[in-house]
């Protein structure tokens, strides 16, 4: 059976050190894959910023809980425990929102929480029960600056002592609008797994002139959330997958390119 992704061109926007596999994996559907980087993770170097980290991370065995928002907030801060705890405390139990980032935390030696969700996302690490009544205890939660609140918020309603640590900063990369100038091709579909590179896309959408362009593109998006972030910003065409990892958004994007409106 042919894969509806067959001669299909997908322009894909995930930061230049992550979208080795996702690449691989629509060439094997017969895709042809171009890719503009729309998202620049970089660690924070405000020396305030730096020097919050850093506190947060040598008070780590004091904490209950453990959350890693994505693989960049796994990778970023188990460099900084790794500079400051060769061997892991024992105190804090580990979550992970998707099955990368699980997958991630794995890799670094610690071993977070099943969720059993499908979906993998904030709303079901919510669910799980060692979070459901966590009165007094010390959160600490890994992320990007200016990340989504819902998790801190909810887990402070609940009695949570709540800490950001928040070692990095997204950023538009310095060459995505020359790139998409220069981008010769109307794609069948664009690919974003996050809604700060949606926000990105719309900013080089606006900056090159190129929103007319490509606004009936097909958009593929991580979440229902995303999905109508991007109806409010005017786009027309949009799929949400399940979650951001690759199964789920190579189904929601094959359903995009099968849809007659592609």
């Amino acid at each position: 059976m042919t894969s509806p992704l067959a001669g299909q061109r997908i322009l894909i926007t995930r930061p230049a050190h992550q979208s080795d596999r996702w690449q691989a994996l629509l060439h094997a559907q017969g895709a042809m894959v171009d890719s503009i980087p729309m998202l620049a993770i970089e660690p924070v170097t405000d020396a305030d910023a730096v020097q919050a980290v850093k506190s947060l991370i040598l008070d780590f065995d004091q904490f209950d809980h453990a959350i890693f928002v994505s693989q960049n907030a796994v990778q970023f801060g188990f460099d900084w425990l790794d500079d400051y705890w060769p061997q892991l405390p024992q105190g804090p139990r580990y979550y992970a929102i998707g099955a990368a980032t699980a997958r991630a935390i794995r890799a670094r030696g610690a071993g977070p929480e099943a969720c059993d969700s499908a979906a993998m996302d904030s709303e079901a690490l919510l669910n799980l029960p060692p979070l459901q009544n966590p009165q007094g205890e010390r959160v600490i939660l890994f992320r990007g600056q200016g990340g989504r609140p819902l998790i801190g918020q909810t887990l402070a309603e609940r009695g949570a002592r709540i800490d950001y640590c928040e070692l990095y900063q997204r950023l538009l990369p310095a060459d995505a609008c020359t790139e998409l100038r220069a981008y010769p091709h109307i794609p069948d579909a664009i690919t974003l797994h996050s809604g700060e590179t949606l926000e990105n896309l719309q900013r080089a959408l606006e900056t090159t002139g190129k929103r007319a362009a490509l606004n009936d593109c097909a958009l593929v998006l991580p979440s229902q959330r995303v999905a109508e972030q991007a109806l409010a910003l005017g786009f027309s065409k949009v799929f949400a997958a399940k979650n951001a990892g690759d199964t789920a958004m190579l189904d929601a994007l094959s359903e995009a390119l099968a849809s007659p409106h592609c």
